[in-house]
């Protein structure tokens, strides 16, 4: 076996060894010395009490450490996370003199306090350090404060000097002496003793160098104590032996303690390391003189550069872009000088490949352990898509503004709870005349809103004279609030142009009507000569009755009556003329389709007897009246009636047949003219309703729109179709009178 390893099997006797020459050295020293009791006490004394001090300064020292250390775990560890507070309560129960712990601003407000069996919370207002003694309470006690890296929280603890003593003192010092503490005035703070021993007059004191500052030990020597060497050896020996224990005890108690620190320490390092790993943003340290002196992971993957290559290095950074050496170095010197951006500082930097990133960087002041600026920590976002996106979304909202600009409608955005306007287009400015620098402002509706349907309704600005359509929408906006959504488009000209068309309807309806009655006036003047001529041979035949020399009255009566009845004829005639070329606005009445049909077919009795056309009517029996304008009606028949004549011109004398259908379809009055003529090709068709055009060499193309929009006016159809059995058929339907149309003609 090795020299060295014989010697480490001895190595745990010596302190035994060394005691025991110790005790036959101090055994053999005391009974050579009897004369020299007194000295050998008094020296005694101060041995234990140097003793009793340093125990009590190791205590004191271990526990501002401890207090320290948890002082600087607060700039990673908030006071309220489990790890703190566990951290807490092993120090209390370790350390049973410390009655009270809290985290306090420097006002002395107490931020946090931990449970203890006094449940002392002295406030602290101080700089750090200790306290003067104070006496609340019942028992002498003393602060301890320290400060927080983050310069704004005290970490205080209060410590109990009668709890200090009593735990600190063994029982083998009380039952030799009367420990106590005293002040710097030599005033009784603290003791422990035996109630039933007396002191010998025999006591030493001794300044305590460790903090709380001016404290000294005292020790006063008991009665029982002062026995003879021969009683006093045995228990000096014993109590030595205990004392060793004890002190070994303390001592392992000791190294268990920091073995626990330490290892709470390692997982504290370990935690920061794994927070630091875990770190998205890049952090970077320099010190006083600028030097770099530690980045994280994240920081070197952003710039490309490993924390070795970055370590003491100074400006210019091999991280800043050429073009941008000016404004990072003017940020970099502001950092140093102290200057704290609240928002911080954006700068671009460039990557080891040359790549080119924007970044935010906050900066703070870096403090150690004990509170001493020992640099400054920089915090770095890469904001490079945050930024590309902000520019997209600016870009997407200039094109939002201009298309909205760009509109001819007026658009405009208000609160639904208050009516705020929140936005607006420059029509809508423009329209309503609302200054560019308006402020917040409300606005009143357009139109009466309601959610289901949604509102389109048309609104006349009085002041200026305008007519806008209005949509109003209720909608939801960017924050989740009710809005409504107007849209106003212009429909002035629209109205304008509606009026002129109106206007232009009723003047070709008179134009048509004046240029149907110059194409009739033939037909006219044979059906007026008629009940003239009757009226004519009449007269003649009354001269002949009344030149007899009996004339025949009840003769004469009938041929006068006669006379009235064509009369009566020609005034129906040119009254129905009259109406037809009246330019009037439309009445509608109850009228018969078979009345109207008789009056338009007598209007043109002459052509159809001239153009040998055979005419034949079917219609459904009870056909009840309808609601329209009588004259407008009879127009559109004898502009029908009269198109169909002309078509059959070419076709053979035998087949000239016009053939009138009225038939009552589904609460409309459906009414067919079919001719036998040459027939209108589909592209005629399609051109045949249109203003101004005709398939005749003589047409003005009016006729046919007329009669449509007439027919439309009464809320009806009418189309044309190829018949059957060859020739053209035009069909138009007008609806039956309904509860609308009878409450109508009863206010009339």
């Amino acid at each position: 076996m090795s020299s060295p390893h014989r010697f480490s099997r001895w190595l745990p006797l010596i302190p035994g060894l060394l005691a025991g020459v110790f005790t036959l050295a101090f055994a053999a020293w005391l009974l050579q010395s009897r004369d020299e009791a007194s000295s050998q006490r008094s020296t005694l004394l101060e041995q234990d009490l140097l003793w009793q001090k340093q125990a009590i300064e190791q205590q004191i020292t271990f526990d501002v450490q401890s207090l320290n250390g948890l002082a600087a775990t607060l700039n990673v560890t908030d006071v309220n996370t489990a790890i703190f507070e566990a951290r807490v309560q092993s120090l209390i129960q370790t350390s049973p003199e410390i009655a009270s712990f809290s985290v306090q601003d420097g006002k002395g407000t107490v931020l946090w306090h931990a449970a203890t069996q006094n449940n002392w919370s002295v406030p602290y207002e101080g700089r750090g350090g200790w306290s003067d003694i104070n006496t609340s309470h019942g028992e002498p006690k003393v602060t301890y404060a320290v400060l927080t890296p983050d310069r704004k929280r005290y970490v205080v603890a209060v410590f109990a000097l009668d709890t200090l003593l009593q735990q600190q003192v063994p029982w083998w010092i009380a039952q030799r002496y009367q420990i106590s503490l005293l002040d710097a005035q030599d005033h009784p703070l603290a003791a422990k003793f035996q109630r039933q021993l007396d002191t010998t007059g025999l006591s030493h004191t001794i300044l305590l160098t460790a903090p709380p500052l001016a404290l000294k030990l005292k020790g006063d020597l008991y009665a029982g104590s002062v026995t003879a060497t021969g009683d006093i050896l045995p228990a000096l020996m014993l109590v030595l032996a205990i004392a060793m224990l004890a002190s070994t005890a303390a001592l392992n108690r000791m190294i268990r303690v920091r073995a626990q620190a330490e290892e709470r320490l390692k997982a504290e390092v370990a935690f920061r390391h794994a927070v630091d790993t875990s770190l998205v943003s890049g952090m970077i340290a320099f010190d006083r003189r600028g030097r770099i002196i530690y980045t994280n992971r994240a920081f070197g993957e952003m710039v490309g550069y490993s924390a070795q290559e970055l370590r003491e290095v100074r400006p210019p950074m091999p991280y800043w872009p050429p073009e941008e050496i000016e404004r990072c170095q003017a940020t970099y010197d502001a950092i140093i000088a102290g200057h704290n951006e609240p928002a911080g500082f954006m700068v671009r930097l460039m990557r080891r490949n040359g790549e080119r990133f924007d970044v935010r960087i906050h900066a703070s002041r870096l403090v150690d352990g004990d509170g001493n600026h020992i640099g400054w920590m920089g915090s770095l976002h890469d904001v490079t898509e945050i930024r590309r996106e902000r520019e997209a979304l600016q870009a997407s909202h200039e094109r939002f503004v201009a298309v909205l600009n760009g509109l001819d409608a007026a658009v405009a955005v208000t609160d639904a709870e208050t009516g705020e306007l929140l936005m607006s287009n420059l029509q809508f400015d423009r329209a309503f005349q609302l200054p560019d620098l308006r402020g917040r402002c409300c606005i009143v509706p357009l139109v009466l809103r309601r959610a289901e349907p949604p509102v389109d309704a048309e609104w006349y600005d009085t002041y200026r004279d305008h007519w806008y359509q209005v949509k109003s929408r209720q909608s939801t906006w960017v924050d989740g609030s009710a809005v409504w959504l107007e849209i106003a488009s212009d429909i002035t000209a629209l109205k304008s142009g509606a009026e002129r068309e109106r206007q232009q309807t009723e003047a070709l309806q008179q134009t048509g009507r004046l240029i149907s009655m110059g194409e009739m006036a033939s037909s006219l003047a044979h059906e007026l000569n008629q009940p003239l001529g009757a009226i004519a041979s009449y007269v003649s035949g009354c001269r002949n009755l009344l030149g007899s020399p009996e004339p025949n009255l009840p003769q004469l009566g009938q041929a006068l009556d006669k006379m009235g009845e064509q009369a009566k004829r020609a005034g129906h005639i040119i009254r129905g003329i009259r109406e037809f070329v009246q330019r009037r606005a439309p009445r509608r009445q109850r009228c018969d389709i078979n009345t109207l049909l008789d009056t338009v077919l007598g209007l043109l009795g002459h052509e159809i007897v001239r153009r040998g056309v055979e005419i034949s009517i079917a219609q459904h029996e009870g056909m009840p009246p309808i609601f329209a304008d009588a004259v407008m009606l009879e127009q559109v028949l004898f502009n029908l009636i009269k198109n169909a004549l002309e078509a059959m011109d070419t076709t053979p004398q035998d087949k000239r047949t016009l053939a009138i259908g009225l038939l009552r379809d589904e609460g409309v009055l459906r009414v067919t003219i079919s001719d036998r003529g040459t027939g209108i090709s589909p592209a005629q068709r399609e051109q045949l309703f249109k203003p101004f055009y005709s398939t005749k060499d003589t047409g003005m193309g009016i006729g046919l729109n007329i009669c449509r929009s007439i027919i439309e006016h009464h809320h009806g159809r009418m189309w044309v179709e190829e018949n059957p059995g060859g020739g053209t058929r035009f069909i138009f339907t007008v609806p039956f009178p309904g509860v609308e149309e009878v409450i109508a003609e009863q206010e009339m």
